[in-house]
């Protein structure tokens, strides 16, 4: 846990240098080159931005539970074998493969699977943690619940010791009984 907070202070530190080094940078950029907004270079700088932006919240915005699913779901990046089903409400979408994340302005998450992507804002719910799935149960009853089945158990995650405090957090509703346990 301490080891996190202080891994999670130098992130911080970096993403806040690339931060300062890509605006003065295309400060420069600009005032040397007066080309279309919709430049193709600009719009591949633009997407760097908000990646970095995105890193940030992750540290600094969005809840530890749902900080624990996006990293676990990270560590499916280039496993083909590693797959996650979504249950939106009613709506089912099975079997798709990682394509990243993203954490936008006010704790809005939209995580990429396949072809589809699903977004939430992080503190309209609570997060019930299972070996095999994640439900989001939502605080407001007119939202759908969120529900994430994936290949790939938490419990096999050398991410639950590092996380052990998300059993304690404001927004972990449930989480089975063996999960975060240090014995195995």
């Amino acid at each position: 846990m301490e080891s996190r907070a202080a891994r999670d202070q130098q992130y911080l530190a970096a993403m806040e240098d690339i931060t300062q080094v890509m605006r003065r940078s295309m400060d420069k950029y600009h005032e040397e080159n007066k080309e279309s907004e919709f430049h193709p270079q600009r719009t591949r700088y633009a997407q760097m931005e908000a990646m970095v932006a995105s890193e940030r919240r992750l540290l600094e915005e969005v809840s530890l539970p749902c900080r624990l699913i996006l990293e676990h779901f990270s560590t499916f990046s280039d496993q083909p074998d590693r797959s996650i089903s979504v249950r939106y409400g009613s709506a089912l979408y099975c079997n798709g493969t990682y394509q990243g994340y993203a954490i936008n302005e006010w704790g809005h998450v939209t995580l990429k699977l396949g072809s589809f992507s699903i977004t939430w804002r992080d503190d309209e719910y609570q997060y019930m943690f299972y070996s095999d799935k994640v439900i989001l149960r939502p605080l407001d009853i007119q939202k759908p619940e969120i529900s994430f089945s994936f290949s790939f158990s938490l419990k096999y995650s050398k991410l639950l010791e590092e996380f052990s405090d998300v059993a304690g957090h404001p927004q972990t509703g449930y989480y089975q009984p063996d999960l975060f346990s240090k014995e195995d």
